[in-house]
């Protein structure tokens, strides 16, 4: 089915030469699995991004998810599942295109020579994250949750998490991928995975304001950058009506926890004894219990992601991404994630191992072993 992802024009009138112009909209469009995405729609994604990218009359693109609850809810894990149940152990086509292909999406869009917009409002997690990531314009509202709980299903935070992970600083970074903690807009923009908050209820006064705005002044120096940033200036006002930060509220309990725990030859294992600093607060809670749940062989994953992707390029960090992921679905951890949480929902997963910081190194290098002898996204283009 074509339709789950639409792609509209939205006219922004006549240029000097009388040539029409317009927005490249883009809704993700299947409300019932909270917008995730498919091969199918990375796929159609892929293409017509493409294509826009060529075209001289899209001057700019506007993501959007259908409906009221999710922006995009991350990957379809089902489908990865089932391919991967079927050949343990072993090489598993649909799931190695399908994270090649995302993050030759991701790099698309953080590559893109037109301004790009995402309204993320509702939920944000894994492969919506990673869309929302490469955008120049990353737009919460009162409504916004964003999580990566990656740690819950045996996987690790990728499609481009590294990229804005390495901007965070370290404390914020490891508590947030270790915990999978759900953030609300101003936590995210805190961390700077949004940069701008505007009510849910001025999503169409924005683009009507984008759509009346003038992209066509005759006098040095006016771009698609400059238009957007004085539509949301215009816009935006204090945040009221949305939820204050728990980032914020506890950050110097997050800051000097994680400071010693990082400054440990185990990070990891510090951190399962730093946990009791936690208790008493129902949040501060909630994100222990995620991470205690969690999976050891993907608590040492993201730490060594983290180490590996703090300085390098874009590029880089997806390789090494791509890497992992091939391996994780390879290895029993993400399909015993799954089946546990989301197949069977018996919460009972049976880790490969079992105790957080005590995963044999061995094994965590099997995970950032690549399998191929050619990379296949060493032909991205470099950044200039």
């Amino acid at each position: 089915m074509s339709d789950v992802v639409l792609f509209e024009k939205l006219p922004l009138g006549q240029d000097a030469l009388n040539e029409s112009k317009f927005i490249g909209q883009v809704t993700l469009n299947v409300e019932s699995t909270l917008n995730s995405l498919s091969l199918q729609m990375i796929e159609l994604l892929t293409e017509q991004l493409t294509k826009w990218r060529e075209d001289d009359s899209i001057l700019a693109l506007f993501f959007q998810g259908a409906g009221s609850k999710a922006f995009c809810a991350g990957g379809d894990i089902q489908a990865l599942y089932h391919a991967m149940v079927g050949q343990p152990g072993e090489p598993v086509p649909y799931a190695e295109s399908f994270f090649e292909q995302e993050y030759r999406l991701d790099y698309l869009i953080h590559t893109y020579p037109k301004p790009t917009i995402a309204w993320a409002h509702g939920i944000v997690m894994g492969g919506g994250l990673g869309i929302m990531g490469a955008c120049d314009y990353r737009i919460g509202t009162q409504r916004t949750r964003i999580a990566l709980p990656e740690i819950t299903i045996g996987l690790f935070p990728d499609a481009g998490a590294s990229w804005f992970f390495s901007k965070m600083e370290l404390h914020w970074a490891h508590f947030l991928a270790w915990t999978g903690c759900s953030i609300n807009a101003r936590d995210a923009q805190l961390v700077g995975l949004v940069n701008h908050l505007l009510q849910h209820d001025q999503k169409d006064e924005f683009v009507r304001e984008l759509q009346s705005a003038d992209w066509f002044a005759e006098f040095e120096g006016i771009d698609g950058q400059g238009v957007i940033a004085d539509v949301i200036l215009k816009l935006e006002a204090p945040s009221a009506g949305f939820p204050p930060s728990k980032l914020l509220e506890h950050e110097n309990l997050i800051e000097g926890m994680m400071s010693d725990c990082l400054a440990n030859e185990n990070p990891v294992a510090a951190f399962v004894k730093a946990l009791p600093k936690l208790e008493g607060d129902t949040w501060l809670e909630k994100a222990a219990s995620s991470f205690s749940r969690g999976t050891p062989t993907t608590a040492q994953i993201i730490e060594r992601q983290f180490r590996l992707t703090r300085n390098i390029s874009l590029k880089e960090m997806l390789k090494i991404e791509l890497i992992i992921a091939v391996q994780c679905a390879r290895h029993p951890d993400f399909t015993e994630g799954v089946r546990a949480l989301l197949i069977e929902k018996d919460n009972k997963p049976l880790w490969q191992y079992n105790e957080m910081g005590k995963v044999p190194e061995s094994w965590i290098d099997e995970h950032f072993s690549a399998p191929w002898d050619r990379h296949p996204l060493d032909d991205l283009p470099e950044l200039g």
